[in-house]
């Protein structure tokens, strides 16, 4: 486990990266049956259910006020801007995308960010409302959000009875913790165990020639996503009145986004010739934007201190006597 911590995306990247060793070179060995197979080749489906619930279990509904409007604002700025680009790219050049790069892949990666990194920067950069907003920014976790935007858009066909059944967990989570700190603490400490077994699962599908095909459009991905980085720098500060660099942080793509093809893909068979790219492409993503963005952070920092005055600029402040929307 302290291997993992200090590899970007370590509980997702190395899980996979291993079931796609051994599905390589040995194919039949996780083939076994019984709990073996249920657990390490077929397990994605329920793991992903304890991943929601353990999601759902972090959202607060006491964080009112400036949390909830910060949470909302970088959801939906996420979402929307994800799924126009994914929209945009399947309604010109069709499923297969461009430069290798499918809605799939896009609306996975371009709406999802790396909610660890916000919460270590936001307590770093920003203020108790800054951090309090992640209990509504975090329901892009997981493939609720892609899902949706991919059945809405008509990019994919999603039967409701999926996205209900993505969302009856992320609501189990979410009752539970509210009403149980301690199920939400359980829930946060069991996150980790639960995206190991996930990820595994879902490598088990793919192998190694997935990562050396995906490589390129895996550096595509991520140079987009901390184009828009910046792009949402700036438009996070103009629903703001005291200005902060966090917005960058939404050019991260998130490691967990890799095990959202496959989990989209099995509620639509017709997605599935994409998975195994689009799960190789957003890991790479997600690793070169968890490096790069912390580096964008600190520069729109000092980049605002020159330009703003200190009082228009977000600092650690009490956000019940801060005063910041327009």
């Amino acid at each position: 486990m302290k291997l993992l911590a200090k590899i970007p995306g370590g509980n997702i990247i190395v899980p996979m990266l291993v079931a796609m060793l051994i599905n390589t070179f040995f194919p039949s060995l996780l083939a076994v049956g019984g709990p073996t197979t249920a657990l390490l080749k077929e397990g994605n489906q329920a793991m992903m259910g304890l991943f929601l619930v353990c999601c759902g279990s972090q959202i607060n509904f006491k964080q009112v006020g400036l949390p909830l409007y910060k949470g909302t604002v970088l959801l939906l700025l996420k979402a929307l801007v994800g799924t126009a680009i994914g929209f945009l790219v399947g309604s010109i050049w069709g499923p297969y995308g461009v430069m290798g790069l499918t809605p799939l892949v896009l609306i996975a990666a371009l709406t999802s960010s790396n909610s660890s990194l916000y919460v270590a920067m936001a307590g770093e950069y920003g203020n108790a409302s800054d951090t309090g907003a992640i209990s509504v920014f975090c329901l892009k976790d997981g493939p609720f959000i892609t899902m949706l935007a991919m059945g809405a858009t008509g990019l994919a066909n999603i039967p409701w009875q999926q996205i209900v059944g993505m969302l009856i967990p992320l609501l189990i989570g979410a009752v539970w913790g509210n009403f149980d700190s301690n199920f939400r603490e359980l829930c946060n400490k069991a996150n980790p165990f639960v995206i190991i077994f996930m990820s595994f699962s879902i490598g088990a599908g793919s192998s190694l020639s997935t990562i050396v095909t995906a490589g390129m459009q895996g550096i595509i991905l991520s140079v987009i996503a901390l184009v828009l980085g910046v792009v949402y720098f700036f438009l996070y500060n103009l629903f703001l009145k005291k200005k902060t660099p966090l917005g960058v942080l939404l050019g991260t793509v998130a490691a967990n986004s890799a095990l959202t093809p496959a989990i989209v893909a099995a509620a639509d068979p017709s997605l599935a010739p994409f998975a195994d790219s689009a799960t190789a492409q957003a890991a790479t993503a997600s690793i070169i934007t968890m490096i790069v963005v912390p580096f964008m952070l600190s520069y729109f920092d000092k980049w605002l201190k020159k330009r703003v005055t200190p009082e228009k600029i977000n600092t650690q402040t009490d956000f019940n006597t801060e005063v910041e929307v327009k």
